[in-house]
């Protein structure tokens, strides 16, 4: 479906705006629950608006915009936490908060929302249903999308759409998947009890520190020689064991994340990993308690979600050739999305940010030397109001 008036134009009208909103989020990121000042600043901007909204948790925030005629209703949906990262970015605007940096652009992505509630809250007469905007907060920490879910925001929504800044891609362009978009996430904690000795007395002691050695080597072993279409991965990210250099360890952890591009493949590692700590505790003759959390279960677009996402992404950028297909772009990665897209038929898009000239754009996700221009905001805005367009506008 077309717009009836010009996308584009009244983007570009208001887009001075917008950017001063995200060199603002920019220059006062804030860390997984403590969004207190970017919430701020996000309900100030819809009470602008005239839009009700409400808090989630603190610091989430849902906003609701009725259109003139009952119809479906549908989630819009952005993250806004920032990451523990000292910034090294070229940005005329750059962190306040010193060891706290907008390395992931969720920066961009709750302004793009703040832009699409902007346009949108001035066409409600061609809206037909309601849509509801999340400003969710916690996602680097995997879970904060439960926050919404448990209020049960979920119910009687039809669709929801959501966008991540990639820098794999060159600006002007997206990257879209029919199917698995990311990895399922799974935190690992396994505690291990030994018994304490004298180092020069070892077969007085159960040595926990050998036994979480040999623990972390036998869970690679589980992936390393894995089939590849099995698509697994364990990774161990800290082991902690220890006091001082004589004295063998009564305790360690090891704490890491399993991940996997299917739900029947994690409960299938799941099993197997649980196996190999039995096993190798019993051998080292210590205890070992193994914790898994899931974060996040496997990221997949629905099929209908994505046709709307896509047409709206072919008229933003006027071509097909601008529209990457690119099977599983975010690999072994996860984004809570992936929580409201298991209740709710959902697409998530990724709106390139490389430049060829200009490395840092395409610098990894979560790296201090990340840069993304300001010019990505209007495409990510322009994709979701189109979307917006094709599930819910009258003609």
């Amino acid at each position: 479906m077309e717009a009836i008036f010009d996308v584009k134009q009244e983007l570009a009208a208001i887009k001075d705006e917008l950017y001063e909103i995200r060199h603002d989020f920019h220059a006062h990121p804030e860390l997984s629950g403590k969004e207190t000042r970017t919430a701020e600043t996000i309900r100030r901007e819809l009470d602008k608006l005239g839009l009700k909204w409400r808090a989630v948790a603190g610091t989430g925030t849902l906003a609701e915009l009725k259109g003139s005629l009952p119809g479906p209703k549908i989630i819009l949906r952005a993250d806004i936490d920032a990451l523990p990262v000292t910034e090294r970015s070229r940005y005329p605007f750059p962190s306040e908060n010193n060891g706290v940096m907008h390395a992931c652009g969720h920066d961009i992505h709750a302004t793009a929302l703040l832009g699409t509630a902007k346009i949108l809250s001035m066409h409600k007469d061609i809206i037909r249903g309601t849509i509801l905007f999340v400003f969710q907060q916690a996602e680097e920490l995997g879970h904060g999308s439960q926050y919404f879910i448990k209020e049960g925001i979920t119910n009687g929504v039809s669709r929801i759409y959501g966008f991540h800044v990639c820098p794999e891609a060159a600006l002007g362009t997206v990257i879209m998947t029919k199917g698995i978009d990311a990895a399922s996430c799974d935190h690992m904690l396994i505690r291990i009890k030994g018994k304490g000795a004298h180092i020069s007395k070892p077969h007085l002691g159960n040595d926990a520190s050998l036994a979480a050695a040999d623990i972390a080597l036998r869970l690679r072993d589980l992936t390393s020689g894995a089939d590849p279409m099995d698509n697994l991965l364990i990774g161990i990210g800290r082991i902690s064991s220890g006091h001082t250099w004589n004295v063998i360890s009564d305790y360690a952890e090891i704490e890491g994340t399993v991940r996997t591009l299917s739900m029947e493949a994690r409960e299938k590692l799941l099993s197997a990993a649980k196996n190999v700590i039995s096993s190798i505790a019993q051998l080292h003759g210590v205890s070992a308690e193994a914790d898994f959390e899931l974060y996040n279960p496997c990221l997949i677009n629905n099929e209908e979600a994505y046709k709307t996402m896509y047409s709206a992404a072919l008229k933003t950028l006027g071509s097909g050739d601008n529209i990457i297909d690119k099977p599983v772009p975010m690999g072994f990665a996860g984004d809570d999305f992936s929580a409201f897209s298991e209740r709710v038929p959902g697409c998530f898009i990724h709106v390139g940010t490389a430049l060829a000239d200009e490395a840092d754009t395409a610098a990894p996700l979560h790296s201090a030397d990340y840069y993304v221009h300001d010019e990505v905001i209007p495409i990510g805005c322009e994709i979701l109001i189109r979307s917006v367009f094709e599930t819910l506008c009258v003609l």
